[in-house]
């Protein structure tokens, strides 16, 4: 998988509603009312946060 695939730019999220938000020990993911995701978790592996993108295509 590309690196690249999943980065998140704050440009492309600005103006977006949030629709519903999602908390647990080791993630947050935001869906927005346009069936984008944010989602910021934790990888276990490297003790740091990242992030990723994706969208729910045929809503």
């Amino acid at each position: 998988m590309e690196v690249n695939n999943f980065k998140v730019t704050p440009e492309k999220l600005k103006g977006k509603t949030v629709e519903d938000v999602a908390v647990t020990t080791s993630a947050v993911v935001l869906k927005f009312t346009d069936g984008t995701f944010l989602d910021v978790y934790l990888d276990k592996s490297a003790q740091t946060l990242k992030t990723s993108t994706n969208k729910l295509e045929d809503q």
